[in-house]
């Protein structure tokens, strides 16, 4: 190999190592979009938490995302491009006494850039939740008790039932 080659090969390397960048990884443990933490409670006595039988929740017009279960807190995502989400709360899935309540959560979504890595999360500020009424409600009432969704540490809303 002569000397204009090794030159040419050299510029090449450089030329081509200059091209590469390290890799963009979203590091572990990194705060993603938060989702909604739901409490239930006890309509006579709402300090206490109260189970939910069998409940099954579905996002309108989507699959079940969650149940049947039998549980007193749930977490649910809300839409990051929409204002408004609306979930079926289905209570004792599957048997006679099966009642069907919808939920609409309005806010503001607050998106917020991360890094180059991990791009954008999306918090949800000035949250509200109103029951669209039926002949037979087993949803009381929901109390607002953040009204900014940016972690999921603790609950946002507690229903009443």
């Amino acid at each position: 190999m002569n000397q204009i080659q090794k030159w040419l090969f050299l510029a090449g390397f450089v030329f081509v190592a200059q091209g590469c960048q390290k890799d963009d990884i979203c590091p572990e443990g990194t705060e993603t979009t938060p989702l909604l933490v739901i409490e239930f409670h006890d309509a006579a006595d709402p300090s206490q938490l109260k189970a939910v039988q069998n409940l099954v929740v579905r996002a309108a017009g989507e699959d079940i995302f969650l149940g049947p279960e039998t549980v007193n807190t749930i977490t649910i995502p809300l839409r990051t491009n929409e204002n408004v989400t609306e979930y079926s709360f289905i209570r004792n899935s599957g048997s006679t006494t099966e009642n069907e309540d919808r939920i609409s959560f309005s806010y503001d979504p607050a998106p917020e850039y991360l890094n180059r890595a991990c791009g954008y999360k999306v918090n949800f500020t000035n949250i509200d939740a109103n029951t669209l009424q039926d002949e037979d409600n087993w949803i009381i009432s929901e109390v607002i008790l953040q009204e900014n969704v940016e972690n999921e540490t603790e609950a946002h809303i507690s229903i009443t039932h």
